[in-house]
């Protein structure tokens, strides 16, 4: 006989194979899913009488709820000789019977059957149990911090008008002895990182002969210095109120070295006829309206101590005020940039949280193993170097968890890396798409098939591409300078309005690592990032992983020097999928970003249009059906089809056979090409 079929019930081996009534409806077929690997499936419902509805039911009745059995199908090749197909086990919960046959399916516990089953639940796991030995040295974003201070006073109404006002008695002493403190209070401000300065609002105080620490409003708390650029511009009105009041009072920026250093000036424009904007160590504020402006650019202000105070000295009784219209206009504003202290954070290798996640899906048993397969070459430098770091492992929560899905980590693999899944009998490994559609011939039908099919597949028809990552909301303003967001493309296809998604469940926004790392020590509040996972290009160095930021020339964004995820831009994303888009689209054209498209790597701005090359296949399918029962070892090639004078080569989506029954073998074809 051609087939074979046996039940393995009680520990013996049964020969079935004229017990099996639906021989006409086993099938077993291998099918490709999402343009990935080919996968094996079968017919999961049979059908018995005889001796084979015999073993089972006498397995039931003895057994219950605990009966096992397993099918074994086989199938003799060439010489005669029997090659297995497949084997699963039975499931007593669907078993039925009469009194002449018994019905029941098969528990397909393929590895392929139980991904599919639970590769969308939800697993966590401590980053204790899968970090590596080695930490990330996270050397930190440098950041952009601005503090904006309004000059504030005594409100009151005059001719019409409404002032803020301030009223300076210096007395009677020599100009220069009796200083006070310009009243200013804190508006649009954010200090965007920890530890190294410190602000603060200012009355109006009486400084004496000098400036002091407790009424400055910038101070460096630092161990180094911190370079600044201060800009303001103010309209002020002097109006003298004693006989002694002198025709002129001045308004001087101090900055202090340290707290047992000496002091300086910083230099100030008045912007009046009388001194031509030159820059002066103190400027005059005489009876009338007086421009006063500071713009100063890359002001050091020394570490351990260092500070800022604002002050007016003149001689006499004044007052010193300002329209109220324009005073919410006329600021101070210090702005500066500086890196918070590196960290350490716990991350994870991609193939690690693979098995991980294998292990769960089999139930916590060992036996199913995961791969990323890397050819060598700079082009696959993004997943080589892919580390993964969960958000409670950047904020440095006690017990940090990830919590993630087998789904998650293939939609990341793909969508980023053009990575896909290969499911064997018990090991999963991703590889480039590209591998699995090769430029080589696995079996020639030539034209030894029957009703030949061509159909157009609009499911892989685009208007539009969508790329990247979901874009985030920070409650920072350098959060703006953010690129690793979503872009938009049109494909020039005007057929459809659908819109392909290459959208990434696992972050590389590089403010979004800086703002959880700012958090450590803070609380263990919950966060609304707690539950993302990030991933970074980081290699190992020194006993820690460090960021990989060589090779890369990044512009516009606020600090090229310290910004890292290039390699993971919106750009390379396509560049990874390239062949694959080219399947539906020759050329991407930009048409919008969520997040900061000034971006520049390596030369190429992000917004320019690209060329995606050489398709790997192209939307046709193609379905025949063949008298040939020889099945090709190797599913990575395309099959070659002739047929009226035409050459056609495609890659199984699937192909079907059926061993009980002399059927045709059923081809469905994604067509590479048509000669």
């Amino acid at each position: 006989m051609y087939y074979r079929c046996e039940l393995l019930v009680g520990g013996n081996v049964h020969d079935v194979t004229n017990d099996l009534v639906n021989w006409d409806d086993v099938e077993m077929s291998f099918k490709r899913n999402d343009y990935d690997g080919v996968v094996r499936s079968f017919s999961t419902k049979f059908e018995f009488s005889g001796g084979a509805y015999s073993l089972l039911l006498r397995e039931y009745q003895s057994n219950y709820l605990k009966s096992s059995a397993t099918i074994v199908f086989y199938v003799r090749n060439n010489s005669w000789l029997l090659n297995e197909k497949f084997r699963c086990a039975l499931d007593y919960s669907t078993f039925t019977y009469t009194d002449i046959s018994c019905e029941i399916n098969a528990v397909d516990n393929s590895l392929a059957s139980l991904i599919k089953a639970k590769k969308g639940t939800q697993y966590e796991y401590l980053v204790s149990e899968l970090k590596e030995a080695e930490p990330l040295y996270y050397d930190r974003l440098e950041m952009s911090s601005n503090i904006e201070w309004v000059m504030t006073g005594t409100h009151e109404e005059k001719d019409g008008k409404s002032y803020y006002y301030n009223i300076y008695d210096f007395g009677a002493v020599s100009i220069g002895n009796q200083f006070f403190t310009v009243p200013l209070y804190m508006k649009n401000t954010e200090i965007a990182v920890k530890d190294v300065v410190e602000v603060q609002d200012v009355g109006l105080e009486n400084l004496g002969g000098q400036a002091i620490t407790s009424h400055c409003i910038f101070k460096n708390i630092s161990d180094h210095g911190v370079y600044i650029n201060i800009k303001a511009k103010f309209k002020l009105h002097l109006e003298p109120l004693t006989i002694t009041t002198t025709t002129t009072c001045y308004i001087k920026m101090f900055y202090f070295y340290n707290e047992n250093k000496g002091q300086g000036w910083i230099p100030i424009a008045n912007s009046t006829p009388l001194h031509g904007g030159e820059y002066k160590e103190k400027v005059p504020i005489s009876f009338g309206e007086n421009i006063i402006e500071i713009n100063s650019e890359k002001f050091l202000i020394y570490g351990n101590g260092g500070y800022i105070v604002l002050a007016v000295y003149g001689q006499g009784k004044v007052k010193i005020f300002q329209e109220e219209k324009s005073s919410s206009e006329e600021t101070l504003a210090i702005n500066f940039m500086e890196q918070d202290a590196p960290v350490d954070i716990n991350v994870i290798k991609p193939t690690v949280l693979l098995n991980r996640l294998l292990k769960s899906i089999n139930g916590g048993n060992e036996g199913v193993t995961g791969e990323i397969s890397i050819p060598a070459g700079d082009a696959y430098k993004g997943v080589k170097n892919a580390m993964i770091a969960p958000a409670e492992s950047i904020r440095g929560i006690p017990n940090a968890k990830i919590y993630t899905s087998y789904t998650k980590f293939a939609n990341w693999m793909s969508s980023v890396f053009g990575f896909v899944p290969v499911i064997g009998e018990n090991k999963v490994t991703f590889v480039h798409r590209d591998v699995l559609f090769q430029d080589k011939l696995v079996k020639d039908l030539k034209d030894d098939t029957v009703d030949l099919n061509y159909n157009v597949s609009s499911s892989m028809i685009y208007s539009r591409l969508k790329v990247g990552y979901d874009k985030q909301d920070y409650d920072s303003v350098n959060g703006r300078d953010e690129f690793h967001f979503t872009n938009e493309y049109t494909t020039g296809i005007t057929l459809t309005e659908n819109a392909k998604e290459l959208i990434s469940p696992y972050r590389a926004d590089a403010y979004g690592i800086e703002f959880l790392a700012a958090k450590r020590g803070e609380d263990t509040t919950d966060n609304d990032s707690d539950s993302d996972i990030f991933f970074v290009g980081a290699a190992l160095e020194g006993g820690k992983y460090k960021l990989v930021r060589s090779g890369y020339t990044i512009s516009g964004v606020i600090s090229p020097s310290t910004m890292f995820n290039a390699m993971y831009s919106q750009r390379y994303m396509i560049e990874a999928n390239a062949r694959y888009l080219a399947a539906f689209a020759e050329q991407l054209s930009f048409t919008s970003s969520d997040g900061n498209s000034d971006v520049e790597i390596n030369g190429v701005r992000e917004t320019n249009d690209i060329a995606l090359g050489n398709r790997l296949f192209t939307v046709g399918e193609l379905s025949v059906e063949t008298g040939d029962q020889g099945t090709p070892s190797d599913l990575s090639g395309y099959i070659r089809i002739e047929k009226n004078g035409n050459v056609y080569k495609g890659f199984v989506k699937s192909v079907s056979y059926n061993h009980g029954k002399a059927k045709p073998v059923k081809y469905s074809l994604i067509v590479k090409s048509v000669e």
